[in-house]
């Protein structure tokens, strides 16, 4: 059964109409006024976040995935700084620091409501929310925290999931399969993601803290290290330096990262780049 659309229109004739979800597709994407779905999922989304929702939870998800452009996205996918020298932002920046891989993907956001999963996006802020789910994507979070909640991962194509012999998957290769629709992928790439961020769970206060979440909840996640001051931090580095070949996944270097949530908060970040973090390369 379809649900209703509580969005209301004037009828020609006088008159409230309230149409059913068939009735708006067709009146907005098999009609010339089909550029009119975009501004109609704004305003439903604007309308739902004052506490007066136009349509019910289905039926504006439904509209939403015919135009999964006309949201922005949540939180915008930032690069990150690397600087050839390190040792001044370390010296403004004084530790603990928590230490990941620097895995060379594509960064994913997959956004939860109230503990379900309603849709991912690219850093260009295009959906990619089939992809997620071809990667078997988490479905619903451990408890179903309230509210929004952001997992940030990296998209890749890893080694031990692709055919014997086949060729590394390019990082080209993993994008192209991000943009792709549908939840089988003709070019049968077999995408991983791996989770290395979060927000909206009350009560992490640190980078190892949300880490360890994202790993009970069943994320893969990469691995971490914890490092006290800036010679910890050159001290790892050089060992990565030594041993960054023998990875079983493309790795450009490491991400430095303060430890403390409410630092990189107060820190914040400019037009490109978080303030709380860097990145190593060899």
């Amino acid at each position: 059964m379809l649900y209703r659309v509580a969005y209301v229109l004037q009828h020609p004739l006088g008159g409230p109409l309230r149409l059913s979800f068939q009735n708006v597709l067709r009146l907005f994407v098999l009609h010339p006024l089909a550029p009119m779905l975009a501004p109609l999922i704004r305003l439903a989304d604007a309308a739902y976040r004052a506490g007066v929702p136009l349509m019910s939870d289905r039926a504006f998800d439904r509209l939403a995935r015919l135009a999964p452009n006309a949201l922005p996205p949540l939180t915008t996918l930032l690069s990150l700084d690397c600087p050839p020298d390190p040792t001044d932002w370390l010296s403004r920046n004084p530790g603990p620091y928590t230490i990941q891989l620097k895995a060379d993907g594509v960064s994913v956001n997959c956004i939860y409501e109230d503990g379900a999963f309603i849709r991912a996006h690219l850093r260009s802020g295009r959906d990619c929310t089939d992809a997620a789910l071809r990667a078997g994507v988490l479905l619903a979070l451990p408890g179903r925290p309230s509210g929004t909640v952001e997992i940030r991962c990296e998209a890749m194509a890893l080694s031990e999931y692709q055919p014997e012999g086949a060729a590394p998957v390019s990082r080209n290769a993993v994008a192209a399969a991000l943009r792709r629709r549908g939840l089988v992928d003709p070019a049968d790439v077999r995408l991983s993601l791996l989770a290395f961020d979060l927000d909206g769970i009350d009560g992490i206060t640190t980078q190892r803290q949300a880490l360890s979440w994202l790993s009970c909840c069943g994320f893969a996640t990469l691995e971490c290290l914890s490092a006290e001051t800036a010679d910890d931090v050159l001290t790892i580095f050089a060992s990565f330096c030594r041993s960054q070949d023998d990875l079983p996944f493309p790795c450009d270097g490491l991400v430095v990262k303060l430890d403390s949530k409410i630092r990189q908060r107060q820190l914040g970040a400019d037009s490109r780049a978080p303030r709380w973090a860097i990145s190593l390369k060899p």
